[in-house]
């Protein structure tokens, strides 16, 4: 089998798991209940108002042992900036710990052999910094992490906790086509959430993190053999969507 074939079927499949997940716009219900089956409801939270004084007002004096967020989901209640704050930390959280993940099971020798590397100049030097800018792409993640946590206790709000994750590929090959993927999830949230922001001081630190994410997916779709830019025009996501793909990784 070649690296193509390889890569190429690496590919398809973690796309597959996007695409069934993914693909649907649930009510908001339905996205509860997705993220509860897989231990995901405080994903749900992070989205939809942990840490907001609404979202703890709401879980007060609550008897029904779902934390409020039935009646917030159903209701009329609108979403916040922090609301969208903690949305954004949650997903630069789960990126965060993927790339980490990943550099400590992979050493720099192994992503440097791998097929990934060799596309790169058809093996030339561009081919090891390959590790290094993956350590880059962490480092970007993690600064994301921070300042908006900052951010969030600066306004007054609580940023959610990290959660556990688990992330569905078995090669350097699956790694590169699923950090793609990620990445385009990330681009979809950020280019949904954005108009929904009422602060104006909020939106353009919003909007340069945008950025650099379509710059991360460019960059694992030259690894993964496709276009790094395909469209004119990219898909924003709501958050219910951004949350149903994102409950495919939660562990607990």
């Amino acid at each position: 089998m070649t690296d193509d074939t390889e890569r190429g079927r690496s590919a398809e499949r973690v796309s597959e798991l996007i695409d069934r997940v993914g693909g649907q716009s649930p009510s908001r219900r339905a996205v509860l209940g997705k993220t509860a089956k897989v231990g995901g409801a405080g994903l749900a939270l992070s989205a939809f108002g942990a840490g907001s004084a609404a979202a703890k007002s709401g879980m007060d004096g609550d008897d029904n042992g779902d934390g409020g967020m039935d009646d917030d989901m159903d209701g009329d209640g609108e979403v916040t900036d922090l609301d969208i704050l903690n949305f954004a930390l949650t997903l630069e959280q789960l990126e965060a710990t993927y790339y980490n993940e990943f550099l400590d099971e992979y050493s720099e020798e192994e992503v440097e052999s791998s097929s990934v590397a060799k596309v790169l100049t058809g093996g030339g030097n561009d081919r090891y910094t390959i590790y290094q800018k993956i350590e880059t792409v962490r480092d970007h993640e993690e600064t994301h992490v921070e300042t908006l946590t900052q951010t969030i206790e600066d306004l007054g709000g609580t940023p959610v906790e990290p959660l556990s994750y688990t992330f569905p590929y078995e090669s350097i090959e699956e790694f590169a086509a699923l950090s793609a993927q990620i990445e385009a999830v990330g681009v979809s949230a950020y280019a949904g959430a954005a108009p929904l922001i009422e602060n104006a001081d909020l939106i353009p630190p919003a909007l340069s993190i945008h950025s650099v994410e379509a710059r991360h997916t460019a960059y694992f779709n030259v690894l993964n053999t496709t276009d790094p830019f395909p469209n004119a025009f990219d898909p924003a996501r709501t958050m219910e969507e951004v949350l149903e793909i994102a409950s495919a990784f939660i562990e607990s």
